[in-house]
């Protein structure tokens, strides 16, 4: 994620349901993690969320409990680390209405950068107020669910259903164009970071894979089953150019963003906070 935290780094020092299998190693002590977890939660608890058009107070409301949280110290971002991260849903029950990541950035300067990063999975008008960083207003969303060719009918229990995902999840593959050119094979996070079902919305069973760069999700893979068919789709997780295939073809595709509007169904913003020792 956050590929784009490379500009505003460079900007900024001349003048940014379940805890998944692949958390971070512990690189700090315990008592500086359980701040940095402090200082997202907080800062998650802060976010003022309304809509014009969703009425389920439910689903404007944030899980407590991050969905994934990760660090990754080799990741240098304008010679700086990542020390913690962390995604949430929005959404108490059923498919998420967005989800949110905030990552804490070390720098060589001896500076602290909080990144937000919002996405939303509704096609519906959504506002999130950060009292200490963005205010984002989407209008839209860019997931689109289609059913899955060549998929064997879900199974009846859940734990079918997981092993069905999982061999489901092979056949997709992402790749991730860096600003310098690079191209990374992102890897697919064994373990869902969230799973789900809603009854009134014909879903059986949903879980959401990420695909990542090291430890960092870049892609969200959905897979939702019905009675009868499975059914998937994909969102952008980072910046950066994304392109994601499905048995050997191109399904997805996501250009660079590194420049967007607080109505687009993405966006990141990274803001220079101070870090309690």
């Amino acid at each position: 994620m956050r590929t784009w935290l490379v500009l505003v780094f460079v900007f900024i020092q001349s003048g940014h349901l379940c805890i998944a299998d692949e958390g971070p190693a512990k690189t700090d002590d315990d008592k500086q993690s359980k701040r940095r977890l402090e200082l997202m939660q907080s800062t998650i608890d802060g976010m003022k969320v309304s809509s014009s058009d969703i009425q389920s107070e439910a689903s404007l409301k944030f899980v407590k409990t991050p969905l994934l949280r990760y660090n990754d110290p080799t990741r240098q971002v304008g010679g700086g680390g990542l020390l913690d991260a962390g995604v949430w849903r929005l959404g108490e029950t059923g498919r998420p209405t967005a989800l949110a990541t905030l990552e804490i950035y070390g720098t060589l300067e001896s500076k602290t950068i909080l990144s937000y990063e919002f996405v939303t999975l509704v096609p519906l008008r959504l506002t999130i107020n950060a009292p200490r960083g963005p205010t984002w207003n989407p209008a839209r969303t860019d997931l689109k669910m289609a059913p899955l060719a060549d998929a064997l009918k879900p199974a009846d229990s859940p734990k079918a259903r997981l092993v069905q995902m999982r061999q489901i999840c092979r056949r997709f593959a992402v790749r991730e164009t860096m600003p310098n050119g690079d191209k990374v094979e992102c890897r697919l996070l064994t373990q869902p970071i969230d799973r789900y079902a809603d009854e009134k919305s014909g879903i059986t069973d949903g879980a959401i894979f990420a695909f990542a760069n090291g430890t960092n999700p870049e892609v969200a893979l959905l897979l939702e089953a019905s009675s009868e068919q499975w059914l998937f789709g994909a969102l952008r997780l980072s910046s950066a150019a994304l392109l994601g295939e499905l048995d050997g073809e191109t399904f997805y595709e996501a250009p660079s963003s590194f420049t967007q509007t607080s109505s687009a169904p993405y966006i990141g913003v990274a803001l220079p906070i101070k870090l309690e020792e």
